[in-house]
């Protein structure tokens, strides 16, 4: 498989999974079935008591416009990941009201308030506790798969850039353990050769140098193991493979589909194995399993993209996500493959 097929297919399977979950985002599954008359495996307008609300068929939200924005900036930049280049972009993208103003976490918010010089409104917390546990959500790994193929199929060095494309935003142990569980896996995605169980081999070795690097470089908290969630969730998944939805049921009821990082991640690694890599099948799990639909498929289509690469998604999707967010993301691919020849 070209490399550049698995660069384009991580961008269009993270920014499906977005856009397709979007609408379906806080509802339980049930709720999905009864309000979307099934399973939800296309582009919806999104529902008003969604946060994505007023979102048109085919538009993604802060998940995967960040990835968007924070890659471009690292390409602009030659191909580097720095703490600069993440916070030039996180400044860029909020400047567009339709991703930033209405869906943004508070965790992001907040950082690009303090980027700004804005003042950042305390928290309602009557003392000052240790650990802010409450900061341990998904935003740092919903926007590091697309990243993370500036690696070159370098696990060691996605990590690495996934601990400084995140700390402007989410300084902390379990949630730059997410992100690095995510980039290891689309590294080793990209790497010829690779086979699925590589992916949650490298998502258990980045989710534990992630732990470790957040520990030095940023804040603990307390929480479950990330790296033990994303095995117990690819045990699951690959006990239903084949079967998404019996996977999703499973995942979702034990690992759960929540905010925090050490649900999504784990979550998106289950669905990924039990849908046996296949990109739509997988953001399928993610966009039906309630809750975050949004961010838990976008991470799980990103690593499937990367696996499985631009084959297996129809090129109408991509043109879909191309028109209603005025993105690039053939060409983005392309620059992407350009900068990893050495090549500006």
């Amino acid at each position: 498989m070209q490399r550049e097929d698995k660069l384009l297919g991580c961008l269009a399977g993270a920014a499906i999974g977005d856009s397709m979950g979007g609408p379906t985002e806080e509802r339980s599954t049930e709720m999905i079935l009864e309000d979307f008359g099934g399973y939800v495996t296309d582009f919806r307008d999104a529902p008003l008591d969604t946060w994505a609300y007023g979102a048109r068929a085919g538009m993604v939200t802060d998940d995967f416009s960040l990835a968007y924005f924070t890659l471009e900036a690292a390409v602009e930049a030659g191909g580097q990941v720095t703490r600069a280049v993440a916070e030039q972009a996180l400044l860029k993208w909020a400047q567009y009201p339709a991703y930033f103003d209405y869906n943004v976490g508070p965790t992001t918010k907040a950082a690009v308030r303090a980027l700004r010089g804005e003042p950042v409104p305390p928290r309602d917390i009557p003392v000052q506790v240790v650990c802010e546990n409450g900061r341990a959500s998904n935003g740092a790994a919903m926007k590091i798969g697309p990243v993370a193929l500036l690696s070159g199929g370098d696990v060691d060095r996605a990590i690495a850039d996934a601990v400084e494309a995140c700390l402007p935003t989410h300084p902390y142990d379990i949630p730059l353990a997410g992100a690095c569980a995510v980039a290891a896996a689309v590294a080793k995605a990209m790497q010829p050769g690779a086979v699925l169980d590589d992916l949650r081999d490298a998502g258990l070795y980045g989710a534990r140098e992630g732990m470790r690097l957040g520990a030095l470089r940023g804040h603990r908290l307390a929480g479950p193991s990330v790296e033990r969630r994303i095995a117990l969730a690819w045990e699951i998944g690959r006990r239903h493979a084949g079967d998404w939805r019996a996977g999703m049921a499973e995942i979702r009821d034990l690992i759960g589909n929540g905010l925090a990082t050490v649900e999504a991640v784990p979550a998106a690694f289950g669905l990924l194995a039990a849908a046996q890599g296949r990109v739509m099948e997988t953001v399928y799990g993610g966009v039906n399993i309630g809750g975050d639909t949004d961010t838990i498929a976008t991470i799980a289509g990103a690593m499937a993209g990367a696996f499985a690469g631009a084959g297996e998604i129809p090129p109408a999707h991509i043109d879909l996500i191309e028109r209603q967010n005025q993105f690039d993301l053939r060409g983005l691919a392309q620059k992407v493959a350009r900068c990893l020849a050495g090549e500006r």
